[in-house]
Formats: structure tokens, sequence, C-alpha cells
């Protein structure tokens, strides 16, 4: 049998397919117009925000440590007999920041800095008062690039507490975590090492995962460091005397050693003490192979009775 094509349906259905295929392409082109463009205006609106935040002339709120461009009164008083004094800050200071907030200097809201020297030696925090960080009647010191430079601390276990042991644990009696030794090296290249007795009077249950410069605690025992080194994990703390209470390494006679290693692995646990609910977070630490941890304990809420 001989097949008959009909040449004008085909053509029509050619010229509908065609049509289709045409409406198809221009959807693609539209969409893909869109995109672009929305993708544009996202990249104006970044680089916008981005612009805005590198001329912006106040620092960032998440800025931990900076140094002082200029030497000017930051609000520090040092105690002299049984008086305090202003105590002018030189150039290249370095500072913590304890926080920053929205207050009115010159009949504008601008960023302002709570300002302490951190964690440093309590021979000197002890005599040091912040009036950035009063209440009532606080120093406003603009929180501006001109005045600051942000720092990161090249040793990034400076300030943290090193608390004997591989975690939080509750007490024989259940009604509370243990308090341990612990240690810390503060900024001014001091180790400052703590009984548990004597920590249990300051940060007792392991209420710190750092330390700041309103923890003017005294220690049992400290040394002055002579060297910092870091390398990946491994932070390796040089002293001349012997620490007491610490797992000191002799190298050479006047010369010991901590050698720091961490594990970042985070572990987390909660404890139920007598009636409420502790959150504990925390790493480990290997210090010339003896057992130390890092982090915080936490109340979450307390228990209702029925």
């Amino acid at each position: 049998m001989t097949k008959h094509f009909n040449f004008t349906e085909c053509a029509w259905k050619h010229h509908v397919c065609t049509r289709h295929l045409g409406e198809i392409s221009d959807m693609k082109r539209l969409l893909l117009s869109a995109t672009l463009i929305a993708a544009g205006i996202l990249g104006l609106a970044n680089n916008a925000q981005a612009a805005t935040k590198s001329s912006s002339p106040y620092l960032s709120d998440t800025t931990q440590y900076v140094r002082l461009k200029k030497t000017m009164d930051v609000g520090f008083y040092q105690k002299s007999g049984k008086q305090y004094k202003k105590l002018l800050k030189k150039k290249g200071s370095l500072l913590a920041v304890s926080g920053v907030n929205r207050n009115e200097v010159n009949g504008q809201y601008v960023p302002t800095a709570g300002l302490t020297s951190g964690a440093i030696h309590y021979s000197r925090a002890k005599n040091l008062k912040y009036m950035t960080m009063d209440n009532l009647h606080p120093v406003l010191v603009p929180f501006t690039k001109a005045n600051f430079t942000p720092v990161k601390l090249k040793a990034p276990d400076r300030t943290l507490l090193f608390q004997s042991g591989t975690g939080f644990k509750l007490t024989p009696k259940k009604d509370d975590l243990v308090t341990t030794p612990a240690f810390y090296l503060t900024l001014d290249n001091y180790l400052q090492y703590y009984s548990a007795s004597d920590l249990a009077k300051v940060a007792p249950s392991g209420l710190y995962q750092s330390v700041g410069g309103l923890n003017v605690w005294k220690p049992t025992a400290s040394v002055k460091v002579s060297k910092v080194t870091v390398k990946g994990r491994t932070t390796t703390i040089d002293y001349a005397k012997p620490l007491k209470g610490m797992p000191n390494k002799k190298i050479s006679r006047g010369h010991y050693r901590l050698t720091v290693v961490h594990n970042p692995t985070k572990h987390h646990k909660t404890f139920f003490p007598d009636g409420y609910t502790q959150e504990a977070t925390w790493t480990t630490y290997k210090v010339n192979g003896k057992s130390y941890y890092v982090g915080q304990s936490i109340e979450v809420k307390d228990y209702v009775d029925d």
C-alpha cells in the first residue's frame, strides 16, 4: 500500500513545534536574564555591604584585642597608695575588648568599647581599675579605627583556663561538679597556677573557659615565661624555674618547658547535680603528657517540684 503524506498537516505540525520551541527558548532567555539580574543585584548589595563595612570608621563588634595607635586616656586607673590615679596607656599597648555598646557621644550614638588590660599577672591586675566598665558613669571611648588596630593573638592558648583531668565530672556526693587544679598563660607572659582549693574560691565547678581582665585571681604560684612558640596545634612554653603543681619538664639548668598539644574533638555532657541542670562542653589537651581540658559548664534550668 502506498502511503500518502499530507504535506499541509506536516507543515502545520512543524510550524507548531517550531513555535513552541521558540517560546521555550524565549522563556529560558527570560529566566536566564532574570537570574543574571538577581545575581547582579545581590552582588551589588554584597559589594555595597563590604564597601560600607570597610569604609566604616569603627571596628567590628567581634574584635577581641586591639593595640593603641596613640597614647591616650582609655579609662584606666592605677592604685597609688590608698588612691587611684588616671593611667594614660601608651601607643602600642595591647588591650582586651570586654564588649561594645552604643552610647551618645557629642550628640550621636556611636560604638564605644569596654576595655581592660586582659588576663595579666596578678601583681599588675590587682592595682588596676577600668572606668569603661563602670555601670553608672562609664568613660566612653569611641571604638574607631583612628584609635585602635585590631589584633589576633599569635598564641591562641593564652588566657585559656587549663583544668587538670579529662573533662567535667560530678563530685562523689553528686551535688556539684568537681573543681580541679588549673593554670593559664597570661598576656604578659606569666604562668599562673591554682590549686583546687584556691580555684574553688574564684571559679568553682569550671565556670570559666578563659580568663579576662576583671578576673583578678591571686595564684597559688606563678613564674615568668621567657618564650612561647606555636606550631600547628602545639604550643611550647619555656621558663626558668619549676612551677609548683605543674608537670614541669627540665630541659637544662634554669630551663623548663611545657609542651601543650590540643585535641580539637569537642565533648558535651549534661549533669544533674542536686536539683539543677548543668550543660558542659570542653576539648582536651596534653601538657607534657598529662591530661587537661578547657571548657565551661553552664546552669540551664532548675527542676520544678511537683
